[in-house]
Parts: structure tokens; sequence; C-alpha cells
């Protein structure tokens, strides 16, 4: 998921260099802008066919994993243009820092999120631990200098995949409900 999307950056980026004549900068603009594959599409297919759940929200995490990734690749290009130069071996470590530590912090989040979840043993208490959940996956990683999309939504992966072991079904019932009335109003 990751690779593909910045694969796709740099080949776009290469040819909008080389055949376009764009600088370098402006190309991997361009290659972050198109790079993040369309999964609406294939997730139409899915449901269609009824595929299981589980299959469901990983195909999802993944589309919205590929926007995250195209979205830190698109600052990266974006800083490139405005300082006006662009080291492709820099970007590259840094990229993969950023990636790293994001992925690693979303799933401590996460995992420590669901651990007071179910410590909570109050529903109210639980369903506040839902809403500060994303809050506390993406505010760090953006304080030290990366997007903190992709740890908010390593974070909320890591809690659809390991929630339903974990947290009761009275209060997934009230989180649902919570979450349809917080979305539509």
């Amino acid at each position: 998921m990751v690779g593909c999307v910045a694969f796709t950056t740099a080949t776009t980026a290469s040819a909008a260099h080389y055949f376009l004549g764009f600088p370098w900068a402006v190309a991997f603009v361009l290659g972050a802008i198109v790079s993040p594959p369309d999964e609406v599409a294939p997730l139409s297919i899915a449901r269609r066919l009824r595929l299981p759940t589980r299959l469901l929200v990983i195909l999802e995490g993944e589309g919205l994993a590929n926007d995250a990734t195209s979205l830190v690749l698109y600052r990266f290009a974006i800083a490139a243009v405005g300082a006006g130069t662009f080291s492709l071996a820099q970007a590259g470590v840094e990229f993969a820092a950023i990636v790293v530590g994001e992925v690693l912090w979303g799933i401590g989040v996460g995992w420590v999120m669901l651990r007071l979840r179910r410590r909570a043993h109050d529903s109210h208490v639980e369903i506040l631990f839902s809403v500060l959940t994303p809050f506390l996956a993406y505010w760090p990683p953006l304080q030290l200098g990366g997007s903190g999309v992709l740890a908010a939504v390593c974070a909320g992966l890591y809690v659809s995949w390991n929630g339903p072991s974990l947290i009761g079904a009275a209060t997934r019932l009230q989180g649902i409900f919570f979450w349809i009335f917080s979305i539509t109003n």
C-alpha cells in the first residue's frame, strides 16, 4: 500500500520531469496528487459480492492509508517547491521515518485506548475514549512534522480489528448509535 503509492509518485514524477520538462520538485507534486488509487470501485464490487466485513475493513483501511501516504508525499513535494531544491535521498529517509513512526504511534494509541476502554467498565467513558482516540493519534505526529493522518488511520484500523473482542456488546451498540447520530447531525 505505501510502496505502491510511493512507486506511482516516483514514476509519475520521473515521466513529468523527463518527458514534460517539469522541475523535479514540481514533478513530485504532480506525482503525489495522482498517486493514490481509487478505492471506491473495488469496495463497491466487494459489497455487491457480500464479502466478509473484516475484508471490507481491510480494503477501506488500505484506501485510507493510500490517501494518507499520498498526503505525506504531497507535503514533502510542496516543501521542496517552496525551498527550491529537492533531495530524493533526504526525502526518502524522512518519508520512511514518518511512515514507520506514524504507523507505530497509531497502533500504540489504538492498543492503549482499547486497554483503557476495557478497564473503564462504563459505556459512557468508553465512548469518550473512542472519540479521543483519533485525536490522540493525530495530534503528536502533526506537531512533530508528520501529517498525523496515517497514525489516525492505523489507530482506527487497530481498534476496529481488535475492538470486538475487547469491547462489550452493550457498549458497541451504544457506540454505533452515538457515531450514527454524530455523523448525521
